[in-house]
């Protein structure tokens, strides 16, 4: 019976503490304290959006320097074709050298007919 005494006299020590906390009005510095708590977050997610903007505009700078860099620029127009009087001598590609054959090589016989176990029965 002991315990059962221990448990509700804890029931009711709760109740009265809760309808106590109810009943307290906070004080004036909790309120403050909240006010500045809320400006505080306010301005660390403006200055986060604001880090956030200039880092991508970063970005997009840097995307588009390395898109013109990888973009072929526009080739200047070709003059027009010199007389035929001139000749210019094309190179020659040279023919690939003949490949050696490999000799055959013989086929190895199987080593064993049967399977090699991986896990022999005496390990785990």
């Amino acid at each position: 019976m002991l315990p059962f005494l221990t448990f509700a006299g804890g029931i009711i020590a709760g109740i009265v503490g809760v309808k106590l906390l109810k009943q307290v009005k906070t004080p004036e510095s909790l309120e403050s304290l909240g006010d500045k708590a809320r400006s505080g977050l306010d301005k660390a997610g403006a200055g986060l959006r604001d880090a956030t903007v200039s880092g991508l505009s970063a970005i997009e700078k840097s995307t588009a320097k390395m898109r013109g860099k990888l973009s072929p620029e526009p080739q200047a127009e070709v003059p027009p074709a010199a007389p035929a009087a001139t000749t210019t001598a094309l190179p020659v590609a040279k023919k690939a050298a003949p490949r050696r054959k490999v000799a055959a090589k013989k086929k190895a016989a199987p080593a064993a007919a049967t399977p090699v176990d991986p896990k022999p029965e005496g390990e785990s």
